[in-house]
């Protein structure tokens, strides 16, 4: 490992931490990315507007493909806006520090522009199968097995560390590589890979490959956070599987690419990040730009809201991106994250080691690798890739280049997430199923929206209660498949009730539209849904004639050992992601209601636009009701809330007092059994009612 002393000021010595600032301390973090030419040479103003934001913590950009500090280091080029004589990045910090201000110092590997790497070091580059490594926006891609991520930035690092005493350190791309030109052909990974694999590195994309470099940045990430944690063992290292936080984007829909818009984005991200590593703190950022490609065009200062609240809601705190300098092109940005940053710091006692006391699992499906979101993002066509857009998808399809955001490929697990959002039930989105074993009870129901592992077997077996979806046959004890039903086949298709005892709320309903595969089971007994195969739908005066009545079932509920299982044996997710029909919120709230005789974990009169959470923080002996007014929202637009009143809440527990948090006003309670019941009077955009 590099260790050579750098030139220039007496290394910092950080003081020990006595805790880890980023989970221990509620925290307000801030990004202003501005490009090479905008560096702030007025360093008062700029910490003064963090100071005015309230934030309390700033990802500063630092070096790699710019240096903002008078480096030493060769090949490492000085923004061309730092003053002559200035250590724009030591001032930062210094001032940063008096105000109380924590400072992560950004870095940015992929490329470098110095023209002269070309000559002097062409084994730190990427190559394309033809050998050759032309410029990309006037830099030079960098190989992450070359010199230069491998060996140099060592060497700026330690420069950085021993004059700076930053308080983390974060790595643009996760210490991977763009991949502009398809798997990398350079000397370095035929070597590597074919030392590896016995074979050349292939000129497509494919899963070997995509392991290969995902090992190669996992392999860099553990190297640097031991240099990193060597110089400076309380730093907050955000890159890596041992990172002790992590940085992640909440985009809002593209418009050079048809990606679908997203509602719930900063609420599905930090729930599954908190949910998967609770002493890991997510800092997820408002990335205020409209589109990567208007990186100066902000999204309305209302969606910024909700970004941050909706953070704050799952156990982070707010944290706003801007591209450009700190006098904004457009001032939405900030504007979007005022009242959040204001909010969180008047009450920032409440934002400190939450965790979701949510007793639904929503089962999480395996996410991508760093390797594969970089081979989607770099540059290379992927618009074939997974589901179409569905609705909420407005964008045109008209650029290849890094944007915002991707395709929902998992439109079945969005659909159950507003499911859940929308009837006001709680959950933990998590893949995480070892719990099992250790704590059967852990949660009242699991929902899996395609399919089911065989671990759920034993949790039923032992009294558990699981909803499983989709066509993807699950691996428990099922009647044997008759036929697959492609979507097609089901065009012009209806489900018949026939249960208005198991399914009260649609009693009035007769007929269920579907759309979507179909897992055919044997019939066992009567199922409440039946299949009425495609009808006639032209000419007008002939629709619905034939119309057939058949056993074959659309719902399957049964004993489960000691447990019960509701099976969907179709894509019910999906389709209420892209559909919304009423009937199928209407089916699912039923089924929850079987699955759960002794009641909901809240009862509620909330709008569906009215999301609701519980994070608990134990250590303070109380639980958070968090309420997120989402009714601005209206296809890809946010608009102000629409202020709400007499919200009822009844919340399942023994509680003695509710406060709340907005007006410092004690609610009445009223206790029933197994309930604690008060009204929350008035909800503009986000509120909080403390619970003891």
């Amino acid at each position: 490992m590099l260790t050579a002393a750098a030139d220039g000021p007496r290394a910092a010595q950080a003081a020990p931490a006595a805790k880890q600032w980023w989970i221990d301390e509620p925290i307000r973090m801030a990004l202003f990315l501005y490009n090479q030419y905008q560096a702030p040479a007025d360093t008062d103003a700029f910490v003064q507007n963090l100071v005015d934001l309230n934030a309390n913590a700033v990802v500063l950009p630092t070096a790699g493909i710019a240096a903002y500090y008078p480096t030493k280091i060769p090949f490492h080029t000085i923004a061309p806006s730092v003053p002559a004589g200035r250590d724009l990045v030591g001032e930062i910090v210094r001032k940063c520090h008096a105000r109380g201000i924590y400072v992560v110092g950004r870095f940015e590997w992929t490329v470098n522009q110095d023209k002269k790497v070309v000559e002097a070091h062409p084994d730190w580059l990427q190559r394309d199968v033809n050998g050759a490594s032309p410029p990309w926006n006037d830099t030079y891609l960098m190989c992450v097995n070359g010199g230069y991520m491998q060996e140099h930035i060592f060497k700026i690092m330690n420069e950085v560390l021993s004059r700076y005493p930053l308080d983390g350190m974060f790595f643009n791309y996760g210490g991977g590589q763009r991949n502009v030109f398809g798997p990398c052909q350079c000397s370095n990974c035929k070597t590597l890979y074919n030392t590896k694999y016995g074979k050349a590195p292939p000129t497509q994309f494919d899963p070997q490959y995509l392991e290969f470099m995902t090992d190669c940045a996992a392999t860099l990430a553990a190297r640097i956070r031991a240099f990193a944690k060597s110089k400076n063992a309380n730093i907050n290292f955000m890159v890596g599987n041992d990172a002790d936080s992590t940085n992640s984007e909440t985009h809002g829909a593209p418009i050079a690419e048809a990606h679908a818009f997203w509602l719930y984005d900063a609420s599905e991200t930090v729930n599954r990040a908190r949910a998967a590593k609770p002493d890991r703190m997510q800092f997820n950022n408002d990335s205020a730009f409209l589109d990567g490609r208007w990186r100066y065009a902000h999204r309305s200062s209302a969606e910024g809201e909700i970004r941050a609240y909706q953070n704050m809601a799952n156990g982070a705190g707010p944290y706003l991106f801007v591209n450009g300098p700190a006098d904004q092109f457009d001032q939405n940005g900030e504007k979007g994250a005022r009242p959040a940053f204001k909010f969180h710091k008047d009450h920032e006692e409440l934002y400190v080691r939450q965790e979701n006391a949510a007793r639904v699992l929503l089962l999480d499906e395996p996410g991508m690798s760093l390797a594969q979101i970089l081979a989607r993002f770099g540059g290379v066509a992927t618009h074939a890739d997974g589901n179409p857009p569905g609705n909420g998808g407005f964008g045109y399809r008209d650029s290849t280049e890094l944007g915002s955001g991707m395709e929902n490929t998992k439109t079945h697990l969005s659909g159950f997430f507003r499911l859940l959002t929308e009837n006001h039930i709680p959950f933990v989105l998590s893949k995480d199923l070892s719990w099992i074993e250790k704590e059967p009870d852990r949660y009242d129901v699991v929902i899996s929206s395609k399919g089911a592992p065989a671990a759920l077997d034993g949790y039923l077996r032992q009294g558990g209660r699981v909803l499983v979806a989709g066509a993807v046959k699950p691996e428990l004890e099922l009647p044997p498949v008759v036929k697959l039903w492609k979507r097609k086949e089901t065009l012009a298709a209806y489900w018949r009730l026939q249960d208005s005892k198991l399914l009260p709320s649609l009693a009035d309903t007769k007929l269920m539209f579907f759309y979507s595969d179909y897992l055919e089971l044997e019939p066992r007994g009567k199922s409440a849904l039946t299949l009425v195969p495609p009808t006639k739908v032209n000419p007008m005066e002939m629709v619905g004639e034939g119309m057939q009545e058949t056993s074959k079932p659309g719902l399957y509920v049964s004993e489960y050992g000691k447990g019960k299982l509701t099976y969907i044996p179709w894509d019910l997710g999906d389709l209420y992601y892209r559909a919304s029909a009423v009937h199928h919120s209407t089916l699912f709230s039923d089924l929850m209601d079987d699955l759960l005789p002794s009641g909901r974990q809240i009862r509620t009169n909330a709008h569906p636009m009215l999301q609701i959470t519980i994070q608990q923080q134990k250590r303070e002996k109380r639980t958070l009701v968090h309420f997120v007014n989402l009714s601005g929202a209206s296809q890809v637009a946010y608009h102000p809330a629409i202020p709400m009143s007499g919200i009822q809440v009844e919340m399942k527990g023994a509680f003695g007092s509710a406060r709340m948090v907005s007006s410092s006003r004690e609610l009445p309670i009223r206790r029933m059994p197994g309930y604690t019941s008060f009204t929350l009077p008035t909800l503009d955009t986000y509120d909080v009612v403390v619970l003891t």
